[in-house]
């Protein structure tokens, strides 16, 4: 069993990290990361500071409970995500405050670090807004940017009477030579969302108003009349799929990993920072203006969540409000999966089939009697022909046919499922020799 261990609060990695960064100097280039690591740091003590509670965990289950269980009313500690040179992910659960104290000194290109937005807690609302820009060289990325946010302030304005504007969005770009990238948070005093799947349907069903609005040619609409049409239709965007609009629907899922301000993705270097148009008024709270932009810009922090008006957004529709109860409430969060399934076989034959990569959860679904292995290390896609870049790929095995495809997790992949491929025969007589035990034993949980 993996379990969290403390580290000294003047590292960011611990000395067996440290002891693997060298061995790796060669395959990874870490000389400026040794550097950085080494580096000693003390962060001045307060009586009023954050809790200097710093953990580090393998597991993602493991750092969620600690983080819920250590929390309290008025210090709240999250779960952040960095990515190693080898392109795993450690969790680190802390104060924001303590986080950014050894975050804020690594270079630029080590700074992959993720915030978990936790499932069914409180979260702000957020967008992920991109486009290829080779394919799209006429639009006018910050101002769409800016028409998108004015339509969604005066959605909060219409069924919840939040009153919102430009000072209260932090705009941040991660944009390149190829890639319009945006990432948009919206810092609302004592206003958040129920939690993420709130905000996922709030942003669906506003895309598929604008959808609706310029393909209909409907002359009235109680938001969209109020902006220009053809200013409208320039928020869809080329792909290589076709047309749509430039907002990412996939990133409002189970314990969502989002990239903080300053964090680049691996082997990229594109940085988030503060856009040029950006309007945000940072809160005074704290004399550092960068450590005011990197807290007010997390999904799921909030300094205390007394009295948070909670908004709410039905499967219906149908917009609510309500209050965060008095006390924070602990959460259980369990792993869905394990690292192998009932049948050593199948587990065999799937990792020989994405080797040098692993399996890193394998998740049954009863319902559909399908078994996902979630792989790492592993980013070769039959859709594009070759590795992504960033996201692993994952492999669906059918118990009822004996069928094994893959499909991704890149959104410009969304919906792909390759050719089914029937499994080996030994491996396949294993599974009706021993599907009867497993089907009623296994791990299960509803498909989304």
């Amino acid at each position: 069993m993996t379990i969290g261990r403390r580290f000294a609060y003047n590292k960011f990695y611990d000395s067996e990290t440290v002891e693997k960064v060298e061995k790796q100097e060669t395959n990874c280039e870490t000389k400026v990361f040794k550097t950085w690591v080494k580096r000693h740091r003390k962060m001045p003590s307060s009586i009023l500071g954050p809790p200097d509670f710093w953990m580090k965990f393998d597991k993602q289950v493991d750092a969620l409970n600690t983080a819920s269980k250590e929390s309290n009313d008025y210090n709240m500690l999250c779960t952040f995500v960095y990515q190693e040179c080898n392109g795993y992910r450690k969790f680190i659960v802390a104060h924001p405050e303590i986080y950014w104290w050894h975050y804020e000194h690594l270079p630029a290109e080590r700074r992959c670090s993720y915030e978990i937005i936790p499932e069914n807690q409180p979260c702000r609302l957020y967008l992920d807004l991109e486009y290829s820009i080779e394919l799209n060289s006429e639009h006018d990325g910050p101002s769409m940017t800016n028409i998108l946010i004015d339509i969604f302030c005066m959605y909060l304005l219409k069924y919840w009477r939040i009153i919102c504007n430009k000072y209260n969005v932090i705009n941040l770009d991660s944009s390149t030579n190829e890639k319009f990238s945006r990432h948009v948070i919206f810092n609302i005093r004592e206003v958040a969302f129920r939690n993420n799947y709130h905000v996922g349907r709030l942003v669906k069903s506003i895309c598929m108003d604008i959808l609706d609005y310029v393909s209909s040619k409907r002359k009235q609409h109680d938001i969209l009349t109020c902006f220009d049409r053809m200013q409208l239709e320039g928020l869809i965007v080329e792909t290589k799929k076709g047309k749509r609009l430039f907002v990412d629907t996939a990133v409002y899922t189970k314990n969502r990993h989002f990239r903080i301000y300053k964090s680049t993705k691996w082997g990229k270097q594109s940085n988030l920072v503060i856009s040029n148009d950006c309007k945000y008024i940072p809160s005074n709270a704290y004399n550092d203006n960068e450590l005011s932009i990197f807290i007010d810009s997390l999904i799921s922090y909030f300094d205390t969540k007394k009295g948070l008006i909670l908004l709410e957004w039905s499967e219906n529709c149908v917009p609510n409000t309500n209050c965060f109860k008095d006390r924070v409430q602990q959460c259980s969060y369990q792993e869905s999966g394990s690292a192998c399934s009932n049948f050593p076989m199948l587990d065999k034959y799937v990792n020989n089939l994405i080797s040098p990569g692993k399996i890193r959860v394998c998740k049954y679904y009863e319902s559909a009697k399908i078994l996902v292995y979630e792989t790492v290390g592993y980013r070769y896609c039959e859709n594009i022909g070759r590795c992504h870049k960033s996201n692993n790929v994952l492999w669906i095995v059918n118990l009822k046919n004996k069928t094994i495809y893959q499909k991704c997790h890149d959104p410009d992949c969304f919906g792909f499922k390759s050719q089914p491929k029937q499994l080996p025969e030994e491996v396949y007589f294993q599974i009706d020799e021993e599907g009867d035990t497993f089907l009623s034993s296994a791990i299960t949980e509803d498909i989304v």
